[in-house]
């Protein structure tokens, strides 16, 4: 009989796809992946699995839907709370009692399994119709994990910066060899943003290399990767609990922007990055 050894990092590489793990167990675990056959199966499957949830079209309901809902309610309603029909003739006193004594009042006579399913069905209807018309785009899962990672690395001060400088000439050498790609390093002291350093993350299972400037009371930290071709809009603009975030692409690399900086202060500081060389 054939035994099938899992690996005991599955359930990292499930965590950290839920973005669970700090950014040291993240970057640990990305280098374990490289090497380990299921691992990267497993974090293979999840990534597709994700992709084609998010390729699933949205459809929305239409007013004349909604109304006709509205109006197929409204009748079971009129209709369940009408009661009996009376009946023909009088009936005698002990029946009366018996009458009173056995039957319910309108509202609370027994269903007939027509009527209890044709609740469901139009209730069924009616939440589908609300949740497609009014629920609102769930935010992005990598806008969530970038500012999860910030918030991370802020309150950790021991990996907010891996490599301390506010010389680009030390910060961008630093990043050769951990990473698979050379990653621009932008110095900003004349416009007001200081370098304070850089380090490297992991954000949807890619590694990514991040730098660090001080802008007055405000950290914004730029995380930087190699595009990627199905990326098909070059520039956004979001705002997720209570930070902000601005991407784009620049010289084949995807650039975001994270700070809690005002939006119009960070709108600032991308174009000064972009412009600097």
């Amino acid at each position: 009989m054939n035994t099938v050894v899992e690996c005991e990092h599955t359930l990292l590489v499930q965590a950290d796809f839920d973005g669970e793990l700090d950014a040291g167990q993240a970057a640990a675990l990305v280098r374990h992946v490289e090497a380990c056959a299921e691992c990267r199966a497993v974090q293979e499957k999840l990534v597709r699995s994700r992709a084609l949830m998010r390729a699933v079209p949205r459809y929305g309901s239409s007013v004349e839907l909604r109304e006709r809902l509205g109006r197929a309610i409204r009748d079971d309603e009129q209709r369940l709370g009408g009661g009996e029909a009376p009946r023909a003739g009088r009936a005698s006193s002990a029946d009366e009692d018996r009458s009173v004594q056995w039957q319910s009042p309108p509202r609370a006579r027994r269903w007939s399994w027509q009527t209890s399913a044709g609740w469901a069905a139009a209730a069924a209807m009616a939440v589908v119709a609300v949740i497609l018309s009014v629920a609102p785009l769930r935010t992005s899962d990598l806008s969530a994990q970038l500012v999860n990672n910030h918030l991370r690395a802020m309150q950790l001060d021991s990996h907010l910066i891996d490599v301390v400088s506010t010389d680009h000439h030390t910060v961008k050498p630093w990043f050769a060899g951990k990473v698979d790609f050379a990653p621009p390093v932008k110095q900003l002291d004349a416009e007001g943003y200081v370098l304070k350093g850089g380090r490297i993350d992991v954000v949807e299972a890619r590694t990514a290399a991040v730098l660090v400037y001080q802008a007055g009371k405000h950290t914004v930290e730029v995380f930087i990767w190699p595009a990627h071709p199905e990326n098909t809009p070059t520039s956004s603009t979001q705002q997720l609990n209570g930070f902000n975030l601005r991407r784009w692409e620049e010289n084949g690399f995807e650039v975001w922007c994270v700070s809690d900086m005002a939006g119009a202060e960070l709108d600032t500081f991308a174009s000064r990055w972009r412009e600097a060389s």
